[in-house]
């Protein structure tokens, strides 16, 4: 008699490919919205004063939210398995939410440079929550 083996669609690689594709589009989204404002075209659609939308950092912006949203959903889907405590996990949270606060409010306020204290407080989240997704 031959002893049957069950095999298990295993996709142990599949956190970490998505985790890298949506990287590799967040860094795409930046590059592209680092464009000179001379090369961007008029603006399509005016937010705020020294602050517009053309059709390049629409694209960008495309790129960044794509990447974005599927980075989120891939962490949150892992949530259970990253092993986080509720206060540690509390205070990620609110980093990430309060980086992600600075930089819409640095766009329709007049505190410019808030963006950048914002986006540091997004990055430290992602650099801890990032590479605990991408693993096993």
């Amino acid at each position: 008699m031959t002893e049957t083996e069950t095999v298990s669609h295993d996709v142990g690689d599949a956190p970490r490919t998505q985790v890298a594709v949506t990287a590799l589009l967040i860094v795409a989204g930046v590059l592209v919205l680092f464009v000179p404002a001379g090369g961007e075209g008029r603006v399509l659609v005016s937010v705020s004063e020294g602050h517009g939308l053309s059709a390049v950092d629409g694209v960008g912006a495309a790129l960044l939210a794509v990447g974005g949203t599927w980075l989120e959903v891939l962490v949150v889907r892992r949530l259970p398995y990253l092993a986080l405590r509720p206060r540690a996990l509390f205070g990620l949270g609110l980093l990430a939410g309060l980086g992600i606060g600075l930089l819409i409010a640095s766009v329709f306020s007049g505190f410019f440079w808030w963006w950048a204290v914002g986006a540091s407080a997004l990055g430290v989240a992602l650099l801890v929550l990032v590479p605990l997704t991408a693993r096993r």
